[in-house]
Parts: C-alpha cells; sequence; structure tokens
C-alpha cells in the first residue's frame, strides 16, 4: 500500500488536466458543490454521487462534505479531483487490492460539457501508466453501468475486456436497479508507449 501511495495519492498533471487529492474542507466542498449545482440531476443517470443515494448528485456544499470525508476514510484507495483550466470537472476514485495486485477504478464522472473531450481516456492511460509500469499490477478494472454506452465505448476502445455482468446490481435512486458491467485489462495486454 505505501508504495501505491507514493505513486498515486497525490496531486498529477496530465497533458490537460490537473488530478487533486483534495482534503474535505468546508472551502473545498463549497468550490465541488459551486460547479454541481447548476448540473442537471437527468445528465447523471448512470451515477449516485449522494450520501443518501436517493439523487444522482448530492444537495448541497455539506453534502459534498460529508461525501468528501467518506472518500477520504477509504483505506485502500485514492480520489481524483479532475480539473481543466483550474476549474472543477470531474472525479475518479481508484482502489488497490495488493494480496491480488489489481488496482480497481471506480466512480469515475464528468460534468456534461466536459464530456466527449477525451478527458476519460486521458486519466485511464495515466493509471495504466502508473500501474501496470511504476506499480506492477497484474490486472487493472473498470466498470460501467450497462446503459451508459458513451463509458462502455471508451472503456472498450482503452483495450479493456468485458469480463462479466453483475445483474441488478446497481440501486438507482428511482428505485430502479441496473446492471454493472465489469472490465479488465492483464498487464499482459498493456501496450504502454
Amino acid at each position: 500500500m505505501e508504495k501505491f501511495d507514493k505513486i498515486f495519492n497525490h496531486d498529477i498533471k496530465t497533458e490537460r488536466l490537473e488530478l487533486r487529492v483534495l482534503k474535505p474542507t468546508i472551502a473545498n466542498a463549497q468550490m465541488i458543490w459551486d460547479v454541481l449545482k447548476h448540473e442537471k440531476s437527468d445528465d447523471y443517470q448512470y451515477m449516485w454521487h449522494s450520501v443518501t443515494h436517493k439523487s444522482h448528485l448530492p444537495e448541497s456544499a455539506d453534502e459534498t462534505l460529508e461525501l468528501m470525508k467518506r472518500d477520504s476514510g477509504y483505506k485502500n484507495g485514492v480520489v481524483w479531483y479532475i480539473f481543466y483550466h483550474g476549474q472543477f470537472i470531474g472525479y475518479q476514485r481508484i482502489h488497490y487490492w495488493d494480496n491480488n495486485d489489481t488496482i480497481q477504478c471506480a466512480g469515475v464522472w464528468f460534468i456534461k460539457s466536459a464530456r466527449g473531450q477525451g478527458f476519460n481516456q486521458e486519466v485511464h492511460k495515466l493509471i495504466d501508466k502508473l500501474g501496470f509500469e511504476e506499480l506492477g499490477v497484474n490486472r487493472i478494472c473498470r466498470q460501467a453501468m450497462e446503459g451508459n454506452v458513451c463509458s462502455v465505448n471508451s472503456i472498450k476502445k482503452a483495450g479493456y475486456q468485458l469480463d462479466g455482468v453483475e445483474r441488478a446490481a446497481n440501486k438507482m435512486p428511482d428505485g430502479t436497479y441496473m446492471n454493472h458491467l465489469l472490465f479488465s485489462k492483464l498487464k499482459s495486454e498493456y501496450k504502454g508507449k
């Protein structure tokens, strides 16, 4: 875990993005909330990023702070808050399972105006590089809800293979259930640059 933290658990810059590890403070929560409060919940139908899971997005700066506190408490992972030109645009949670040399990418999302610009590919190329080349993991996992065509296409484009479907694994804010698709890429399949 120490090696994972050294490689992943800090602020990192990519070609266009800043991936920041933010402390759960009211100022940081307010900064995130100031962006999210202008987003429409209907644009986030394939996620639930709220404390109560009764809505797709948090409903206040206080709830955003609670989410940040929860995320900072994970002992085997890191959360990157993604910024473009100094503005918050997305979120990526990563877990590391050292007992089986696996990274699990979970909870990635971008605000609506940041979608379709290749940001997700940019973040995941970095995760692949850091995971396979520096940490030496055997496997990196990604996931998407079954109807989320954009995410599924992005994952497949990055060379990930479908491992299986967890049926009705995600309970959505409206009480319905969605299937969860599980993908992975093995170290032997990684083609670094």
